[in-house]
């Protein structure tokens, strides 16, 4: 019996040019007024053609930054996340909102060893451009009173690079946690595999789960002889709410927040994603000297890392704003995540079989031993 995952999934061979086909509607004028009016939204010419024009240049600044190398692509991929934003919130709120500045800004100094050590300080809550993008996508907190962040916080919560991250940086963990589904004869268990070593480490990002311990039971250990491999069973409570997320490959998990001044603060993927491309986007542009190096002469493994960002953003940024215009939540997908089984059912067929062969093998072992 094969779980039914939340969100729904559309299988093609080409994800990005099926969601670029439907995001590309609203470069139509008449898509535009028929979507404000279904709405309710005021139908100003000022508003529709910054609609048109930001999804029309938003998909010139995505195909471009597929045709050029990390030294700039990252910096188109800020410009092309920042036109699709405005388009979005323009569409949804039927008014182009008043944006000033980034509303955030680029720390260079804090890096040591790494890229990724570069930092963000959230300025401007008001008219910063982040802020009012977060804010249709539910996400209000005032980040400009919690000091910076660096983007290496921003890449260990994005899942799809999950493993990636740990190899690069070394880490035992992320702060995402995968989940393997399984379909029990008690109902539906969640399992995190890890060696027996990293599991202290686990169970501290465990405990920085948003609601954990309000949805789900204490968790269970085990332990897979056939692997050799430590794993934790979790169980919903009976009242409790689903809070696991699943990524665009329909792998499930759990992300843990951050703590920043005593506050835990869990980041939406779309926030996480645009951040570390606007840090990517800074260096690129304001400084080459730091830049231009890293990209030719990297000797870290970072490099490999930022590209596999930097196809993921291209790919999922444009799923989430499509999801938000549409309030739906579907995927462009080229596999799917199957839920393990460990039920079996057999009919009598099959009974007869397993007997059959039951006592083939006995009588096989039976003439052996003569």
């Amino acid at each position: 019996r094969k779980l039914n995952m939340p969100n729904k999934q559309i299988f093609t061979e080409n994800p990005e040019n099926d969601l670029w086909q439907e995001l590309m509607q609203f470069s139509y004028k008449a898509n535009v007024e028929r979507y404000l009016e279904e709405h309710n939204l005021v139908k100003s010419e000022d508003t529709i053609n910054t609609i048109i024009g930001s999804f029309l240049q938003a998909n010139e600044y995505f195909k471009a930054s597929k045709t050029v190398n990390l030294q700039i692509s990252p910096l188109l991929l800020y410009y092309g996340s920042t036109n699709l934003l405005l388009g979005l919130c323009s569409l949804k709120k039927g008014i182009r909102p008043e944006i000033k500045n980034h509303g955030m800004a680029t720390l260079h100094t804090t890096i040591d060893n790494y890229i990724s050590e570069a930092s963000v300080r959230f300025n401007d809550y008001n008219f910063g451009g982040i802020h009012q993008f977060a804010k249709i996508i539910g996400f209000d907190k005032d980040l400009t009173k919690y000091g910076e962040w660096k983007m290496q916080e921003f890449l260990s919560a994005i899942v799809e690079i999950d493993r990636d991250y740990k190899k690069c940086y070394e880490k035992e963990i992320g702060n995402t946690l995968l989940l393997d589904l399984y379909n029990t004869s008690t109902g539906l268990i969640e399992k995190i595999y890890a060696k027996k070593e990293i599991m202290e480490s686990i169970l501290n990002v465990l405990n920085n789960v948003e609601d954990f311990k309000k949805n789900y039971l204490d968790y269970q250990t085990g332990y897979e002889k056939e692997t050799n491999r430590n794993y934790l069973i979790l169980r919903k409570r009976m009242t409790g709410k689903n809070i696991k997320k699943i990524s665009f490959s329909g792998q499930p998990y759990l992300q843990a927040g951050i703590e920043k001044n005593g506050q835990l603060i869990t980041l939406p993927q779309l926030f996480n994603m645009y951040s570390a491309l606007f840090i990517m986007g800074s260096l690129c542009r304001y400084h080459p000297e730091i830049w231009g190096p890293f990209v030719l002469n990297d000797e870290t493994g970072e490099r490999l890392l930022f590209e596999k960002f930097i196809y993921y953003s291209r790919r999922i940024i444009p799923n989430i704003v499509l999801n938000i215009i549409n309030n739906d939540d579907i995927t462009y997908v080229t596999q799917r995540y199957s839920t393990n089984e460990t039920i079996k059912h057999v009919n009598e067929h099959d009974v007869k079989e397993l007997v059959r062969n039951e006592i083939y093998d006995i009588e096989e072992k039976r003439r052996m031993m003569k």
